[in-house]
Formats: C-alpha cells, structure tokens, sequence
C-alpha cells in the first residue's frame, strides 16, 4: 500500500544504496549526467542535421548515409579536412588496402637493385 502512495522511487533508491554503496553514488551520478548530456547532444544533432529538415523525419525506414562515390584515393591530395568522414564498404577497405600494398611492394622493388 506504501508504494502506491509514494511509488516505487524510494525502494530502488534504497537498492542503489546497499549495491553500490553510498561512496560510489556521487561517481553514479556522474556518469548519468555525463550520459544524459551526451545522449541530448547527439539528439540536438540528429534534429539539426539536413536530413532532418527536409521531412523525412516521419518515415519508418532508416537510412544510412549513402557511401561516396568517388574513392578516397582518387580525391585530389589537401581537399579533406580533419573533420571529414569517410563511409567505406567491407569490400571498398580491402581493394583500397590491396591498392596500398601493391603500391608499396612496387616501389619497395623499383628501390632495391636489381642484379
């Protein structure tokens, strides 16, 4: 009958209590709020991003950002910032790392002598 009156707020504070021990709340609490701050942002983000303003905020399929279509190595050398972000296919990644190791193993024998 008490927790109908108060709810049930008090007892899981009382279990948090004896779990955790009253000297690992402020950490607790802490991390929560660091929790809650991250998760506003990144909800204050998702709502500010272009996607979000043209409407398609209702649909009921997600959709990932689309992967570019122009490979990574062929953009021209100083055209990508710092803060850009690059989405890669499994297969992309593997043919961009074979592309490297090809390269390198290319110049590797084009430096050492041949006899």
């Amino acid at each position: 009958m008490l927790a109908n009156i108060t709810g049930d707020w008090p007892y899981i504070l009382i279990a948090v209590i004896i779990l955790f021990g009253g000297s690992q709340l402020p950490k607790l609490a802490r991390n929560a709020g660091e929790a809650m701050k991250e998760f506003k942002k990144a909800h204050e983000e998702a709502t500010s991003s272009p996607l979000a303003s043209t409407g398609n905020t209702g649909s009921t399929t997600s959709s990932a950002p689309a992967a570019p279509q122009v490979a990574p190595a062929a953009l021209p050398s100083g055209s990508a910032s710092p803060d850009d972000h690059v989405t890669l296919t499994r297969s992309e990644l593997d043919a961009l790392l074979a592309d490297r190791e090809a390269r390198a193993k290319a110049a590797r024998s084009a430096d050492s002598p041949q006899s």
